[in-house]
């Protein structure tokens, strides 16, 4: 959520986010090939907001439409729907003071993520298409979510942390948990009623191996791992609608046992500030 956590007004927003990754698949014990190479594209329009329900709490909530593609072996597979809705609840332990010249907030939420999304495969041992590609994961999942700023006058560094706590799904594949990090340094050009907020900086996401089946303990090696990125970032606001734009540049990674690489990753927004 970045700096968007400390605004005060309610806000409605459309969001468009791309990632892409390539992978390869080994073979399996006895066969005599040598695997084969693919592609993933995924790409998200996702309806999110803000609501302040008190002087106190904010909630936040989370609508992805997904659509994603698989490459491999020559085939194209699509998979696209609903994604997983998620609803998150939060406040503030340290609230900005807009009189000081150094200022500090810290903001904590917690919430949900639901199994709204579309899957058209029910666990891992199908054959029918990777399980990563599906819109929706199938469980519930708890959100942890905290988020640090310090600024002197219109200079200063967001640290933002998350995790996601997952349960396993109808089929017993749970995902593994996921941590989240980023460290951004920004700086606020105001003029008039236009604000630019240029960002440059870090991201860290840590998952853990999933489980091919979790109540038998069905560990899935080739899962999990880092991902790390450099990171440049433009928010820009004028009255009551503003604009975001990032975008990722793989750093160092070692993910599902080096077997997947992250390529690019990218993500334009549109916001409506409301009183």
């Amino acid at each position: 959520m970045g700096l968007l956590s400390f605004y005060n007004s309610h806000f409605i927003g459309i969001q468009y986010q791309y990632r892409n990754f390539t992978s390869t698949h080994p073979t399996e014990p006895g066969e005599s090939n040598s695997g084969t190479s693919g592609a993933e594209y995924y790409k998200t329009i996702q309806l999110w907001g803000k609501v302040n329900i008190s002087r106190y709490i904010q909630l936040f909530a989370f609508v992805p439409y997904q659509q994603n593609t698989q490459h491999e072996s020559g085939a194209v597979n699509n998979y696209s729907g609903l994604g997983d809705v998620s609803l998150l609840a939060g406040s503030y332990i340290l609230k900005p003071k807009a009189d000081k010249a150094v200022t500090h907030a810290l903001f904590i939420a917690a919430g949900v993520k639901a199994p709204t999304g579309t899957r058209t495969v029910a666990d891992g041992t199908t054959g029918d298409g990777l399980l990563n590609v599906q819109p929706g994961t199938g469980s519930w999942d708890a959100l942890l979510n905290a988020n640090y700023s310090v600024s002197y006058k219109n200079t200063g560094i967001n640290t933002e942390a998350s995790y996601t706590i997952t349960t396993p799904n109808n089929a017993q594949y749970k995902y593994g948990n996921r941590l989240s990090a980023g460290w951004m340094v920004f700086h606020r050009f105001n003029k008039n009623n236009l604000s630019i907020v240029p960002q440059l900086g870090i991201r860290f996401d840590y998952t853990l191996h999933d489980y091919d089946n979790y109540e038998r303990k069905w560990l899935n090696e080739q899962t999990g791992g880092f991902l790390s990125y450099g990171v440049a970032s433009v928010q820009a606001y004028y009255k009551q609608i503003g604009f975001q734009a990032s975008y990722y540049l793989p750093a160092w990674q070692n993910y599902a046992q080096g077997y997947v690489t992250a390529q690019r990753r990218a993500d334009l927004g549109l916001l409506f500030l409301f009183k």
